[in-house]
């Protein structure tokens, strides 16, 4: 076996995929458009959004039931597998709206997953959700503002960078799509 042919370790992507979410989360541009050119990173990007969905799942399970007293194994892997399905279906439906808000009625210039793939990194931020586990006053709606701000500012940049919007067009976008799901959440939900 060459050094050529030697599969990658699981450590340097791990390292790989903390340094992505580092760069996304510190607002970095570069690494923004490294993900939208970078089709190998579309298994980390849908990876994140599953660890950031589990984290929702976990945390809003756990936190519910020590309200009601009634902790339990059974809940909580109920509650983290809702939350994966959930939270993977919703950021789906959300880009697949953004993408074609952006580039239909805004011109924008790119392809869905190319804009999937730093938008799921986005949401990085949410696993800090898995913190309102944690039974502590005040703790769980601090973290879960927090997180949810993050997440919103990170995606906003994200759509801007990929989408190559300027201010306005980015928040009409971003208003838009919000408008639309509100709208069919308020027909059907």
């Amino acid at each position: 076996m060459t050094v050529q042919n030697r599969p990658v370790s699981s450590r340097f992507q791990f390292r790989l995929m903390w340094s992505r979410i580092r760069k996304i989360s510190m607002l970095n541009r570069e690494g923004v458009l490294e993900l939208k050119e970078n089709k190998t990173a579309t298994g980390q990007s849908i990876a994140v959004l599953v660890f950031a969905a589990l984290a929702i799942g976990i945390g809003s399970t756990v936190l519910s039931e020590f309200q009601h007293n009634s902790v339990s194994p059974y809940g909580i892997t109920v509650g983290a597998l809702q939350g994966i399905i959930t939270g993977c279906f919703a950021t789906i439906v959300w880009c697949g709206t953004l993408f074609l808000i952006g580039t239909k009625l805004f011109q924008g210039k790119t392809g869905f997953w190319e804009l999937a793939r730093p938008m799921f990194f986005a949401s990085s931020p949410a696993l800090l959700f898995i913190l309102i586990s944690i039974p502590v006053r005040f703790l769980d709606s601090s973290v879960a503002v927090v997180a949810a701000a993050w997440v919103v500012i990170l995606q906003g940049f994200v759509l801007k960078q990929v989408m190559g919007f300027d201010v306005r067009r980015t928040i009409l976008t971003l208003a838009v799509g919000f408008m639309i799901l509100l709208f069919v959440y308020l027909q059907f939900g």
